[in-house]
């Protein structure tokens, strides 16, 4: 029962979590409920979670609710706390019943996903050029298209690691077909950062083929940087924004500025934050407003997970999410070799996310996280691809120097040279 849920699932996100990308929660947290429970009870076996991750989540969650006793807003802080709770021990949980799938179901899982990723696309391209009239029919006739955003990532979060099995699998067809898909969905969406974070993504794949370890330090270096140095980068960054703002997206100078004002907030209480989930609360000042084109001043988020856990949980916070970047991109490095590229873009990927939008909170992005982790579980144990019976008999066929000895007697000797054989008996 939970075996073909979970693959259910993975069928299911392609679509309808392209088209409405919050229902990644109720769908890979419901799983993860059903499936603790049918194993719990059919099985009757524990769910092995994953340690590192364990303790990473109870520290948050513990830093969480003890933020309530400097929080600016205990009630919101009250709020954060139960949401990540709630949403991390479920992540864990959900990937603890994947681990329960056998890997045979794997290639036919990747198979059929292949096909939804295709319905997905023939989705949001057909949508676009119609009008958008599905997104408006689902959401409202006064719908933007940028609903389709949160979907394009957390569809590309879970497509990466299915163009990386039929890659170890050396199945090109479906690459490519992958590859395509990809490519028209991000362009029929407007998702700005998928258009620009997957071709990063495929560079990285490539590093990763190439300099794995290279790749590796490289990433480790520059998350590190990005979470420790952000707020103070900002802030000199933030100098230039008039230099900047004509040349980017109107949303893009929204974004400098929010993180212009938030950042200020940072260097007011580096150390302890001002609550989780309260950048909300921390307005802009005066001096600030007079400069900005976009930002309202307050009652937004910060587009930047790294700048909101400083502004929230200041360094504690960030260093148990650095913690965690780092763990997740010590798996990818410990994947299959053919596979393990595949999990370095799809870091990459995730990080460019995590760095313009979703707060940290965001169960819908948890939840992506984890159906991703998820498929990287159950491919990285697929066996290597299938070698013909005629290879396996050319490799046992002996070499035509080979030297046959009668079973029991003694190993032939080299000499000092090491060039010539001599058997018993012979010069």
């Amino acid at each position: 029962m939970p075996l073909s849920l979970i693959a259910t699932l993975y069928l299911v996100l392609p679509v309808a979590g392209l088209i409405a990308g919050p229902i990644y929660a109720p769908a890979v947290f419901g799983v993860a409920v059903i499936g603790v429970l049918w194993i719990a009870i059919r099985e009757r076996v524990r769910i092995a979670l994953d340690r590192p991750l364990a303790l990473l989540a109870l520290g948050f969650v513990a830093l969480a609710w003890v933020g309530l006793a400097w929080s600016v807003s205990p009630h919101r802080t009250l709020s954060g706390a139960v949401q990540v709770s709630l949403v991390l021990p479920a992540c864990l949980v959900f990937l603890g019943v994947c681990r329960k799938m056998p890997a045979e179901r794997a290639q036919s899982l990747a198979a059929a996903m292949g096909v939804a990723f295709v319905g997905g696309m023939l989705i949001i391209l057909s949508d676009r050029l119609d009008g958008y009239r599905l997104l408006r029919l689902i959401d409202g006739q006064g719908v933007w298209p940028t609903k389709y955003n949160r979907g394009l990532d957390y569809f590309a979060l879970i497509l990466l690691p299915t163009i990386g099995t039929n890659f170890a699998q050396r199945r090109w067809a479906r690459v490519a077909g992958l590859g395509v898909v990809a490519a028209i969905a991000v362009v029929a969406g407007h998702n700005t950062t998928a258009q620009l974070a997957l071709p990063i993504a495929a560079c990285v794949i490539g590093a990763g083929m190439l300099a794995p370890r290279a790749t590796f330090i490289v990433l480790a270096a520059a998350t590190a940087l990005e979470a420790l140095a952000l707020p103070f980068a900002i802030r000199v960054i933030t100098r230039f924004r008039p230099e900047i703002a004509p040349h980017i997206k109107l949303s893009g100078v929204e974004r400098l500025e929010i993180w212009d004002y938030l950042s200020l907030h940072v260097l007011q209480r580096p150390l302890l934050g001002w609550g989780l989930w309260t950048a909300k609360l921390l307005p802009a000042t005066p001096e600030e407003m007079a400069h900005f084109i976009k930002a309202t001043g307050s009652g937004i988020y910060p587009h930047n997970q790294w700048l909101e856990l400083w502004v929230e949980t200041g360094l504690p916070g960030v260093l148990l999410g650095l913690g965690f970047a780092l763990l997740v991109l010590r798996r990818a490095a410990r994947l299959p070799a053919a596979l393990r590229p595949f999990g370095y873009g799809t870091f990459v990927l995730a990080m460019a996310v995590a760095s313009s939008g979703f707060e940290v909170t965001t169960d819908s992005w948890w939840a992506a996280l984890a159906a991703s982790a998820g498929l990287f579980g159950l491919f990285s144990r697929v066996p290597a691809p299938h070698i013909s019976r005629a290879a396996i008999l050319r490799a046992r066929l002996p070499h035509p120097d080979t030297i046959h000895l009668p079973a029991g007697g003694p190993e032939p000797r080299r000499n000092r040279l090491g060039s010539r054989t001599r058997v018993p008996g012979g010069r």
